[in-house]
């Protein structure tokens, strides 16, 4: 497809404009090819899909719509054309200026989208969905843990919350990726709430599915029903014990350090996110101050691809484990981790002392216990 005026999805942060005025959020899109003469453009309200509007296609394939006034919050759409399957997902917030460039042989599945960071990511998550369901089938997609990984890669990465609650609800096959009433889709879904605990804690989205969190406990048995309605938190005392194995195959325990009385930098990360390189640098001249006198780094990281932690993880002097796909995201809930960087701090007692979640402070806060 040609790029026209439409943005890259690498460039999609360069396409967002400010929020001047009372305007609303926009969408330009271009057909290529055979065009339908109008798509469908439909908003989304407690489970229900409804029109706002018909949008008239021209002779060159090309459609817009403005919206009369800025979102409160992100909104998803969707756009969908008569005689198509499926339909042209994306959200929209304030005053967004979203683009899509579609197939009109491929309406449904063959697009790009832009204008905003968020757009894009929506068009790497369906991809990746189509991708996996055309080589594996739509059942075996559904349960895909190479398809997980990466979704909940995704997840954990997000700042918007529209996002996740996007990725959580995606299905295959009539299948849920992740199913809240399952001990894995559960554990996502906490994930995902708490990216909007973090980032979004107005938005009504993150209270649905924190409900949907603690009724899946409920039904798993792993609550009683009267906490159904509490935060989701980071133990305030002792730490949750993390086990895994390093890039030599030894195994790693979070509690054996502690034993041992090591002050503890907890990690968490990825390393093929773009935080990775100068977040490291940080821990680096940490652990060069401080491990001979007592503090060690136990750093998990959850890139989808073991190759590129074990590239990155034999050239480091601490700890680092990698959290496979089959480990699931059990010890991101536990630690109510909804993006990387994020980094705990472990007093020489067992005691979880704070969490640091800009980098730029974590050397300030060590140094209070040295």
């Amino acid at each position: 497809m040609k790029n026209k005026a439409l943005c890259a999805i690498a460039g999609a942060a360069l396409c967002a404009a400010s929020c001047s005025g009372p305007s609303g959020w926009s969408l330009k899109g271009e057909i290529e090819g055979s065009h339908p003469e109008k798509v469908a453009l439909e908003g989304y309200n407690n489970g229900i899909w409804y029109l706002i509007d018909s949008l008239k296609v021209d002779a060159g394939g090309n459609f817009s719509y403005k919206a009369e006034a800025p979102a409160a919050y992100p909104e998803i759409f969707r756009l969908t054309a008569s005689g198509h399957d499926g339909g042209i997902y994306f959200p929209a917030d304030s005053c967004d200026k979203v683009t899509v460039l579609a197939s009109g042989e491929h309406f449904g599945t063959g697009y790009t989208l832009g204008g905003t960071p968020a757009a894009a990511t929506f068009g790497r998550v369906d991809s990746l969905v189509a991708a996996t369901v055309a080589a594996s089938g739509a059942q075996a997609a559904a349960t895909n843990p190479d398809l997980r990984r990466r979704l909940v890669d995704i997840i954990t990465a997000d700042t918007t919350g529209t996002v996740a609650f996007y990725v959580v609800g995606k299905a295959v096959g009539g299948k849920q990726i992740f199913d809240p009433s399952d001990a894995f889709g559960n554990r996502i879904y906490g994930a995902a709430a708490q990216v909007f605990s973090q980032y979004a804690p107005l938005d009504p989205r993150g209270a649905a599915l924190r409900r949907s969190y603690f009724e899946g406990r409920q039904a798993l048995g792993k609550m009683p029903e009267s906490t159904s309605q509490q935060i989701i938190e980071v133990p305030e005392a002792g730490f949750i014990n993390i086990e895994n194995y390093d890039d030599r195959g030894v195994r790693h325990s979070l509690a054996e350090l502690a034993e041992k009385g090591k002050f503890i930098v907890l990690s968490f990360t990825a390393y093929g996110a773009e935080t990775s390189v100068p977040y490291n640098a940080i821990l680096n001249d940490i652990y060069t101050r401080y491990h001979d006198r007592g503090l060690e780094i136990f750093q998990i990281a959850f890139d989808s691809d073991e190759q590129t932690w074990k590239t990155v993880a034999r050239n480091l002097p601490w700890i680092t484990v990698w959290n496979s796909p089959a480990d699931g995201a059990s010890a991101l809930v536990s630690y109510n981790v909804g993006a990387f960087p994020a980094t705990f701090l472990i007093d020489r007692s067992g005691v979880i002392a704070a969490r640091v979640t800009n980098p730029d402070d974590l050397a300030k806060e060590v140094a209070k216990y040295f």
